[in-house]
């Protein structure tokens, strides 16, 4: 079975991953594990996944991984900045606040608006990434961010390459994924086809960039968070029917105050959780990234 990430054609069946209608290969050059059929879901079933409904506000937190990037980038005015699949957060603000000339490209519709309307950032656009690269003819990026991308592509090993065609000579890129290692990491099926296509620990991203033409490759793996253990516990302290009511309209004081308050103490307790979990447990739920683009 060929590999979609470094095209090797050395690989073998993994029965441990198989879900409906996909069965999983582990590449033996890149060890990276991908889907059988490379097959993601379409823009409508993104935009009709629970996974991909819009809260009632936009969250004021970060994720690690944007910390990770805010925290190992200085001011940098005027350098062009591309990320794909912006999502729905306060990042690009941050991002704009560097000095970065920042576009944006997620195929929702709904994101797309709030980046511009809430964020005032002109220059989003709703389409397909490998659209947007193919039609693009403008100045190159020096910066390319995709978090939480390439485990949904079907290509990922050609977007790798085509990326190069609109990043600037040693252009750098940033990017994270979710890492199979991390505990419990078969709960649930957001990480399986078509949501997901390829799984990824420390060492398959390393290669991956690599044989991608990619070089000064950093990969950072998160410690354990507040989020992996709520995703463990699923215990929500009444947040999300709170947030149910305040999507279906219901914005009285009484209910905002209420979910405010029981988020904040989600959040302190799974924190409190978090800290005592790393004493056992190594690996977190995401990979951080980051390289130049080679050869250019």
């Amino acid at each position: 079975m060929k590999c979609p990430a470094c095209f090797s054609e050395d690989s073998e069946k993994i029965s441990a991953y198989t879900s409906k209608d996909y069965v999983f290969y582990k590449c033996a050059e890149c060890e990276v594990m991908f889907a059988h059929p490379m097959k993601a879901g379409d823009r409508n079933w993104y935009e009709d996944s629970e996974w991909y409904s819009l809260p009632p506000h936009a969250p004021n937190s970060l994720k690690w991984y944007e910390k990770m990037f805010l925290e190992r980038n200085i001011a940098c005015k005027g350098e062009r900045l591309i990320n794909f699949g912006c999502g729905r957060s306060i990042f690009l603000k941050k991002v704009v606040e560097l000095g970065y000339d920042v576009t944006a490209v997620d195929m929702n519709q709904k994101i797309v608006e709030f980046t511009k309307q809430k964020l005032g950032i002109e220059k989003v656009f709703a389409c397909e990434i490998s659209d947007f690269i193919k039609g693009y003819n403008g100045d190159k990026f020096d910066v390319a961010l995709f978090f939480e991308v390439i485990e949904h592509l079907e290509n990922p090993g050609e977007f790798m390459r085509s990326l190069k065609n609109i990043l600037k000579d040693n252009g750098k890129i940033f990017l994270s994924v979710p890492n199979r290692e991390r505990i419990m990491a078969h709960i649930g099926t957001w990480d399986l086809p078509p949501h997901h296509l390829t799984k990824w620990n420390k060492k398959s991203i390393e290669k991956f960039l690599s044989h991608s033409g990619y070089s000064e490759i950093k990969v950072v793996t998160a410690p354990l968070l507040a989020d992996d253990v709520l995703r463990i516990m699923k215990i929500y302290f009444g947040t999300l029917y709170l947030e149910n009511k305040i999507k279906k309209g219901f914005n009285n004081k009484l209910i905002l105050f209420s979910y405010r308050v029981l988020l904040k103490f989600r959040i302190g307790f799974y924190k409190i959780l978090a800290l005592i979990g790393r004493l056992f447990i190594k690996n977190g739920h995401n990979i951080y990234a980051e390289a130049k683009a080679a050869g250019l």
